[in-house]
């Protein structure tokens, strides 16, 4: 068992115990060691860290939480009738129990109360990071008023292999494409893409062509894998001279390899035919011969809040030398296209316009950038083609105000009756730097537009103290800055405001209520220092 043990200058000591099955998981500036789904977690104050499998099923156990004794505060405990100290058992309660909440049965276990789907679930992943890495982060509140955070990192397991969604034949995918006899060497041509539901390194990372036998002889092509922003793409690589009348057609198998060796294989039939005299060539690319530039990539920038069905402010022209049917082009996406694309975006096949599709929302988990081939061919026998990279750029708007959660603190027998802004109190003559709430403040936009500032209204009474940020995520407490006599007052008021920093600013605010709950302090009392009677004797 490895321990990782911190100690942090006036920050109480804490232990994090990690289980993870024989894999060390490297994070941005952060090793955590672990085994495989349990943890234990010693804690006072702090981060607390577990790791469990993606999949796992509901009930799962996912961590364990235990509270040093030692640094329990004085309301943690009090004294039966031999003045012995009893420890209260403390309990532990998450703002947000839509994937993990604490065991009833075990208030300090940590449990899967929900599905956790990091492949297709972008709600899970809160935290930066994804796909690599699925961090989903809440707030731990425990009944003394200590407040812990908790990350929970989902772990992608390798359970999906490659594969495509064309037909099959012998139990492989079939594949097609076609090259002209009078290619040079060196022409790529797309191959239509496998897919597979991972992420990250569980995904396709890499495709081959599989060794064809000896008598067989080695066709005048191969295949190359591409790295691109979204995913690995492969293309046939001209390398030998073709005749079509010699060799109409070529069959090889393909294969996509996922990071953990999965393989999925496919059928691909190479048709050789004749080509016409010009290929179409985009304007944005000189001296284009058919082959693929992918360093000039045709970048085109738009807001996240573009209506379905506009026009892309700009799109990539071609041209074509030839006349009447061979230089009538039509437009397409390339077949490598991933289906993202395809859902947000449909190009006019005559024209080449590119439009919106669907919604696109950079604040909840809709891509920033998108990058495709667009293919121009021209109504040759056989089609000439030329290809040109388009690069779509989400530019976010700032259209989401600020958000804001406030949590009572209060104790009260039934933990659920004070949670919620509309059960905010103070007992009456309480110390100033009672703590009295907890708030949570985000927004879902980014950069400037995603940052804030919240103040307090005009109060002599309350005060507005930050206590830390996890991710977009900013963490305060609402403390009392002196005693207050109910008697004088039985409410306080005051207006929280969270306006953040994006031209125009968006502006959240939040009437928090604090009820001024009665202390015994007061005796009773005769209105009157003396009292004279007179009794008449019958």
């Amino acid at each position: 068992m490895h321990v990782c043990r911190h100690s942090l200058k006036k920050m109480r000591q804490f232990d994090v115990f990690h289980y993870f099955e024989n894999r060390p998981v490297l994070f941005l500036s952060m090793i955590i060691l672990a085994f495989r789904l349990q943890s234990v977690a010693l804690v006072s104050t702090g981060t607390v860290t577990f790791v469990i499998d993606e999949n796992s099923p509901v009930g799962t156990e996912v961590g364990k939480i235990n509270v040093d004794e030692d640094h329990q505060t004085t309301s943690d405990k009090h004294h039966n009738a031999n003045n012995t100290p009893v420890v209260n058992e403390l309990s532990f309660t998450l703002q947000d129990t839509s994937y993990f909440d604490f065991d009833e049965l075990r208030p300090h276990y940590l449990v899967v109360r929900g599905l956790l789907d990091r492949d297709a679930d972008r709600q899970l992943c809160t935290e930066n990071g994804w796909p690599e890495i699925c961090s989903w982060s809440g707030v731990i509140f425990v009944s003394n008023g200590r407040l812990l955070a908790l990350r929970v990192i989902i772990h992608d397991v390798n359970d999906n292999t490659p594969s495509w969604s064309t037909k099959q034949k012998d139990g492989m995918a079939v594949l097609q494409t076609t090259v002209s006899e009078n290619c040079p060497l060196g022409t790529t041509v797309d191959l239509p893409l496998a897919t597979d539901p991972d992420l990250g390194d569980n995904s396709i990372v890499r495709y081959e062509m599989v060794t064809q036998s000896i008598n067989e002889g080695r066709p005048p092509f191969d295949v190359v894998s591409v790295n691109t922003s979204n995913g690995v793409i492969y293309r046939l690589v001209v390398n030998g001279l073709l005749d079509r009348e010699q060799t109409p057609n070529y069959i090889v198998t393909v294969a996509a390899i996922d990071g953990g060796g999965n393989k999925g294989l496919a059928q691909l039939t190479v048709n050789v035919a004749d080509e016409n005299d010009n290929y179409p060539q985009f304007v944005h690319l000189k001296n284009d011969t058919g082959r693929l530039h992918d360093d000039q990539g045709f970048v085109i920038y738009i807001d996240e809040d573009l209506p379905v069905g506009t026009r892309l402010p700009r799109c990539p022209v071609a041209v074509d030398d030839d006349e009447g049917e061979f230089g009538r082009l039509g437009y397409s996406f390339s077949i490598s296209t991933g289906d993202i694309v395809k859902r947000d975006f449909r190009i006019d096949e005559h024209a080449g316009e590119i439009f919106v599709r669907s919604k696109l929302d950079y604040d909840t988990g809709g891509l920033v950038q998108y990058e495709f081939l667009v293919v121009a061919q021209d109504h040759g026998s056989p089609p000439l083609v030329a290809s040109a990279r388009v690069i779509v750029i989400i530019q976010d708007k700032n259209d989401n105000p600020p958000i804001i959660t406030v949590t009572s603190v209060q104790q009260s027998t039934d933990w659920n009756n004070y949670r919620g802004r509309s059960n905010l109190s103070l007992p009456e003559n309480s110390l100033a730097g009672k703590l009295i709430a907890t708030l949570t403040v985000h927004d879902l936009d980014s950069g400037k537009n995603g940052m804030f500032t919240c103040k307090l209204g005009e109060t002599n009474q309350l005060q507005l103290n930050y206590l830390k940020s996890m991710g977009k995520m900013n963490i305060f407490q609402l403390v009392s800055t002196q005693p207050v006599d109910r008697e004088m007052r039985s409410e306080l008021r005051v207006m929280l405001r969270c306006s953040d920093h994006g031209m125009p600013s968006q502006v959240s605010t939040e009437l928090l209520i604090v009820k001024i709950i009665d202390v015994n302090d007061n005796p009773p009392r005769f209105t009157n220092q003396h009292y004279s009677f007179q009794v008449s004797h019958f």
